[in-house]
């Protein structure tokens, strides 16, 4: 419920900085100005409507973790791959302990072969390394 009340709240605010643009356009319009402070408040909105779209997707991430089925190393990594880009094994393995206080390449490596067979993460060879992703849509 709260989650829902939170991208309602998030959705609302993105209604307002359209509407305030707008309004701003409107007003240079009228008035034949460009620049000066116009500039400065077309900057802070695009600033909100920016962050507001980032906290949508992160919510919207976060809940689909939640709900699939599967142990919380693997959803830890998920989360490790979406919001810091692509890692190899010892990257994602020293995140991993980071935030959980241990971690295993061993373990890291079994749960991303899972991932990708899910077809959640991909494989990329460079040279001798490997980097993971995590795959947003296909």
């Amino acid at each position: 419920m709260v989650k829902r009340d939170l991208m309602e709240k998030l959705e609302r605010i993105e209604y307002l900085l359209e509407y305030l643009s707008r309004e701003i356009e409107t007003i240079k319009r009228v008035l034949g100005i460009e620049g000066g402070i116009f500039t400065i408040l077309e900057g802070g909105i695009e600033t909100y409507k920016a962050a507001t779209s980032e906290y949508k997707r992160i919510i919207s991430f976060e809940r689909m973790i939640r709900n699939m089925k599967m142990d919380n190393i693997s959803k830890e990594i998920l989360r490790i791959l979406a919001y810091t880009g692509p890692m190899n094994i010892t990257q994602i393995t020293m995140e991993l302990k980071r935030r959980r206080g241990k971690a295993s390449r061993l373990t890291v490596t079994q749960k991303l072969k899972k991932l990708m067979e899910m077809g959640i993460v991909t494989e990329e060879a460079r040279g001798r390394e490997k980097l993971y992703h995590y795959k947003t849509e296909s």
